[in-house]
């Protein structure tokens, strides 16, 4: 009797031992699943961190290649641009030049015939006895032998006298030894004076306004051609 209780306490003993051993087999083997997950799941979740950053860093590498060709471009693009205006403000400098050029022998040419003297001739009133008036302003005092200050004389025999005619002769081409002398006399103010003339034959008569110049002698400023009277 003592014997089989004996026997039967080792039986439960090692029964429980066994139980025992396989709650401490599953826990572990639980923790192992446990572990494998958890480092499983951190495998994935870092593989896929990667590579989101991967395809970010080559999304942003694109990116920048792509900008890098659009910078390039308009550079080159601006770049085309500035040598095309370049070139067109050379062009354009060359024709400005050029037209230069081509003005400054007008200009020289309307200097010269200004100092050549030019006249400006308009057509008279039909009306009256003037047949054209000539102005020019290339016309020069004709010099004096006399001293400031100046006083018109009147009286042929003064020197005065003389150099109104030959500013006369001067205006109109006529010479003094084929001059007739009808008037000469003030034109309004003391340093202004007017005459009448013509050529010996009376086929050309002028009526002529002069000017004092200080210092330079009398200059004509106006001509009036007359017409030719009627037989």
């Amino acid at each position: 009797m003592h014997l089989s209780n004996l026997s039967k306490g080792s039986r439960f003993e090692n029964r429980d031992k066994r139980r025992k051993a396989n709650v401490v087999l599953n826990i572990l083997i639980g923790i192992v699943a446990i572990l494998i997950l958890v480092i499983g799941s951190q495998l994935l979740l870092g593989g896929n961190d990667s590579e989101k950053a991967s395809e970010k860093a080559n999304e942003e590498t694109a990116s920048g290649t792509v900008k890098n060709d659009e910078n390039k471009g308009q550079q080159d693009k601006e770049k085309e641009q500035a040598e095309a205006s370049e070139e067109n403000s050379e062009e354009n400098g060359t024709e400005d030049a050029d037209e230069a050029e081509k003005e400054e022998p007008a200009e020289e040419n309307g200097e010269e015939n200004e100092e050549a003297g030019e006249p400006v001739v308009t057509e008279g009133d039909p009306n009256s006895n003037t047949d054209q008036i000539i102005e020019n302003p290339g016309w020069k005092p004709v010099g004096t032998s006399q001293s400031e200050p100046h006083v018109a004389q009147y009286d042929k025999s003064s020197q005065d006298w003389a150099e109104m005619i030959q500013a006369m002769s001067y205006a109109t081409g006529l010479s003094e030894s084929d001059m007739t002398i009808w008037f000469i006399g003030n034109n309004g103010s003391p340093n202004d004076a007017k005459g009448t003339i013509s050529s010996k034959d009376k086929t050309q008569n002028y009526k002529v306004e002069i000017t004092w110049v200080e210092n330079e002698g009398w200059k004509p400023v106006r001509v009036e051609k007359l017409k030719q009277p009627e037989n």
